[in-house]
């Protein structure tokens, strides 16, 4: 058997002279051939630049780029790729975080936030509070669902958001009926849709739910109510929360109207017959946004804006004024108008769309951002590459 060293030698004399002629020949005609394929080919696609002719298939390379809602995207021809995309630090599915699942078999994920060195989460098919660490080390025990995950029987929390505020989290149901037909006798009626505020206390296993508003603020329907939400004190530490609209115009029927996101500003009466979340001002999300739909909100304590979108699978990082050191002035709040850029999740090898259901975000630091993912939508609704990222927990490198 000859060695790998002696396969590299040329033949030997011993060879016969016609089978060396013919394999002289064989391999001249062939790289005679490979040479005018490259030619021809060079040719063809040459001239269907220069008259704009549609491509041969037979001559393009696999499928490399995706349709982003009419957008044609290729990431080979994109020189800012780096630029202008998120980078993947870590994640994990919310599966493989928990040694006791709590009879959980999906995690609709919809809200982060960070409070000290633990994250906290929120899904809203689960009324449980998922509490683990930065590091997402699966199967941790410090991973653990705080409180019931049916808290309720037979029926989803509709979480949506979640944030921190002295001692108290504040988990945002995105919209809910408040009509005065049955259940299932349901028709949609102006003010029938408002979103409810719980406040929680949490221990160790469990938490208690302090207290639980409805928002003045009506919806449409029950499907595009707040989608994330964030909280600040005013100087007289008086807290205020921004609610973020899912759809355009904090509407369903107007969803679709790309650029006009809104955002809600609210703070609470009591009294003591029932407590509200009162709406102070509409404001307006900047039309550099240009969003079907907004999926979820971060402002850091500096006024630093991170806005997502599920549908786009991107982000708008923003700045807002009238908020100083964590403390807002809720007449003087806005966003920053000039001051965004939208940056993508990262695409695949074959450039398209993986992280097709980012529905929260919170700012890890400077240069780092979390983000979960919902679970995917059946029935053919979105592409199977969807799956790869869907029910998880990730962090991403701003560049």
């Amino acid at each position: 058997m000859p060695t790998e060293s002696s396969s590299l030698l040329p033949p030997s004399s011993s060879t016969p002279v016609n089978h060396r002629r013919s394999s002289v020949c064989s391999f001249a005609g062939q790289s005679a051939a490979a040479f005018l394929v490259a030619i021809g080919v060079g040719i063809v696609i040459y001239t269907s630049r220069q008259h704009n002719w549609p491509a041969l298939p037979i001559l393009t390379m696999p499928d490399l780029q995706y349709s982003w809602k009419n957008h044609n995207y290729d990431c080979e021809k994109d020189d800012k790729y780096s630029k202008e995309t998120l980078k993947r630090a870590y994640e994990l599915p919310y599966a493989a975080l928990f040694k006791d699942h709590r009879g959980q078999k999906k995690y609709e994920a919809s809200d982060v936030t960070i409070v000290g060195d633990e994250v906290y989460s929120v899904c809203d098919n689960s009324w449980a509070i998922s509490r683990f660490s930065k590091s997402l080390l699966p199967f941790n025990d410090e991973n653990v669902q705080v409180g019931d995950p049916n808290r309720v029987p037979d029926e989803d929390s509709g979480y949506e958001a979640i944030f921190h505020h002295e001692g108290l989290f504040y988990v945002v149901r995105e919209s809910v009926y408040h009509g005065d037909h049955e259940e299932g006798e349901k028709t949609a009626e102006p003010g029938d849709y408002h979103a409810i505020i719980e406040e929680l206390q949490l221990s160790e296993n469990d938490y208690t739910v302090v207290n639980e508003c409805q928002c003045e603020f009506e919806f449409e329907g029950e499907s595009k109510g707040f989608e994330g939400a964030v909280g600040f004190p005013d100087e007289n530490d008086k807290l205020y929360i921004l609610g973020l609209c899912e759809g355009n115009h904090c509407s369903e029927s107007r969803k679709n109207d790309v650029g006009n996101g809104r955002a809600v500003l609210m703070t609470k009466r009591d009294s003591d017959m029932e407590c509200l979340w009162e709406t102070v001002r509409i404001i307006d999300i900047p039309k550099s946004a240009a969003f079907l739909d907004y999926s979820a909100i971060d402002i850091t304590q500096d006024g630093r804006v991170a806005i997502s979108s599920q549908e786009h699978s991107a982000l708008w990082l923003g700045q807002a004024k009238g908020i100083d050191n964590g403390v807002i002035d809720p007449l003087a709040f806005e966003f920053v108008v000039d001051s965004g850029k939208v940056l993508q999740f990262p695409k695949d090898g074959g450039c398209h769309t993986i992280y097709c259901n980012i529905e929260g975000i919170h700012f890890i630091n400077a240069d780092m951002l979390m983000a979960v993912s919902d679970k995917m939508k059946g029935k053919g609704r979105q592409d199977f590459r969807c799956a790869e990222k869907d029910q998880s927990i990730h962090a991403f490198v701003v560049p």
